[in-house]
């Protein structure tokens, strides 16, 4: 019961997320009071059962909660998680909950910490094999643009941040735009973040409404994303239409 509460309060975590980046507050709140449930069932899970590993689902459910709401402790909520999973001695939801650690400290601006989670994470993705979550770290760090990062120094303490002791962050790496994208690009991402349509951005930067859709498609292909919507939520994440 608790593994599958804690799945419902990760789906529902994501759903969160995606109502954020889009403005829709109401299902924002839907998605947030769902989730509140599915903790809720998998803290109840885990009291009566008492096991360790039920108690792992439940801070890993908490954490997911914390990132649903936007809570300022996610990323302790995360580590607290990853910690869990370690005792356990579970290094793939590990690296999965120093993922959403990683992407926690980087929505508040905790660049260096979000390299370090980061790179935790993918050295234990790397080091299990996993080709998916590698793949999903990889392209997180790309997308945010974080700072490289030594794995071995970044492991120097509980948290996944850098220990001064072991060695520090590296300078962030100068990469202007790691999708690749051009200035009139970054025109159209900024007019499709708005919600306009081709024949809309082809009026607003003079250009052929079949111009605007190749330029549209192209935009899709470097994001790695399927659609307009999911195009949209990358840029106001990662602040991809703000002049370079």
């Amino acid at each position: 019961m608790a593994q599958i509460s804690a799945a419902a309060a990760m789906v529902e975590a994501e759903a969160a997320e995606r109502a954020r980046d889009l403005g829709d507050a109401g299902e924002l709140a839907a998605a947030v009071a769902r989730a509140e449930l599915a903790v809720a069932r998998t803290g109840a899970a885990a009291e009566e059962i008492g096991r360790k590993m039920e108690r792992a689902h439940a801070l890993h459910a908490e954490a997911d909660l914390a990132r649903a709401r936007g809570d300022a402790d996610a990323p302790a909520r995360a580590a607290a998680a990853a910690a869990a999973w370690d005792a356990l001695e579970r290094p793939y939801l590990a690296a999965r909950s120093r993922r959403r650690q990683a992407e926690a400290f980087a929505a508040a601006g905790e660049r260096e910490a979000a390299a370090a989670a980061a790179a935790r994470a993918l050295a234990a993705a790397e080091e299990l094999g996993s080709e998916w979550l590698a793949g999903e770290i990889a392209g997180f760090i790309a997308r945010a643009r974080l700072p490289q990062v030594n794995p071995v120094a970044a492991s120097g303490n509980g948290a996944g941040g850098p220990d001064p002791a072991r060695g520090t962050a590296a300078a962030p790496a100068k990469v202007d735009d790691p999708f690749g994208l051009t200035p009139r690009e970054r025109q159209v991402l900024a007019a499709v973040a708005e919600g306009a349509t081709n024949r809309e951005i082809a009026a607003q930067l003079f250009m052929a409404e079949k111009t605007a859709s190749v330029h549209v498609s192209r935009i899709l292909a470097k994001l790695g994303v399927r659609s307009r919507t999911e195009a949209a939520a990358v840029a106001h994440r990662l602040a991809l239409t703000e002049p370079r």
